[in-house]
């Protein structure tokens, strides 16, 4: 860490598990600037593509977010590997995130639970499934990485016909603070998602993970390199194993 950065970390959550992030971009030769520019472009251009989604709307969405984790009991995070079998299986009164590619399962097998969801984790890449306009009041924790801009312009220029559009909070993985945008820690959507109850206070006995594999791709997967996607659930795993979790 350089001087004059700093790790994000509002009062109402401590991030988890950002360390990752720096050794992960080493791992693969990418640079912290790149995240940095397509966060800065996201943040300067986000409300030019609907004014819905402009600063305050975000502030208002993340301080929503926070206070219907910390009143939640227990979760269910859906991740890409997910089978049909743990879709019907789940509970009417489950409380879900999502990551995703992975919201496809349950618009194709139980969309019933869609009013579960307490929040989708997305870098704009999960088409076809996140462009179905039944996902469109949900909250959406976007985020912004150096690879994901124009995955993010797509995506925003569907959303953004919707009405209701997605209710967006901006997400990053720098260290410097980028209010209103949050770091709540992690890499991937499917840990970044873990990330972000554990950053809001969450035990991992309070949390089930299903659709989690690190040995395989998932169905649900979106747009992936499958090199680096392999690589990248491998990442996923030590995230997740630090947080106490077992995949």
């Amino acid at each position: 860490m350089t001087s004059g950065e700093v790790i994000v970390q509002p009062k109402k959550f401590t991030p988890v598990c950002v360390e990752y992030q720096q050794k992960i971009r080493e791992y693969f030769g990418w640079d912290s600037k790149d995240d940095e520019a397509v966060l800065d472009w996201l943040q300067k251009n986000i409300a030019n593509f609907d004014k819905r989604w402009a600063d305050e709307s975000q502030i208002n969405h993340l301080n929503e977010l926070i206070k219907d984790i910390k009143t939640i009991e227990n979760f269910v995070v859906i991740g890409a590997n997910v089978t049909r079998e743990e879709i019907m299986t789940l509970s009417n009164n489950s409380s879900l995130i999502v990551a995703d590619g992975a919201i496809g399962a349950l618009l194709e097998l139980k969309e019933d639970l869609l009013e579960n969801i307490i929040c989708l984790v997305s870098d704009g890449d999960g088409l076809p499934y996140i462009s179905n306009r039944k996902i469109g009041n949900l909250r959406i924790l976007l985020h912004a990485h150096g690879h994901a801009k124009e995955n993010l312009k797509n995506i925003l220029e569907i959303w953004n016909k919707w009405s209701p559009a997605p209710r967006i909070i901006i997400s990053h993985q720098i260290l410097k603070r980028k209010d209103p945008a949050v770091n709540f820690g992690g890499f991937s959507d499917g840990d970044r998602a873990v990330c972000m109850l554990h950053a809001c206070g969450i035990n991992a006995e309070k949390i089930q993970l299903i659709g989690f594999n690190s040995n395989k791709i998932g169905p649900w997967t979106g747009i992936s390199n499958i090199n680096k996607k392999m690589k990248k659930l491998e990442w996923m795993k030590n995230i997740l194993e630090d947080l106490g979790h077992v995949i």
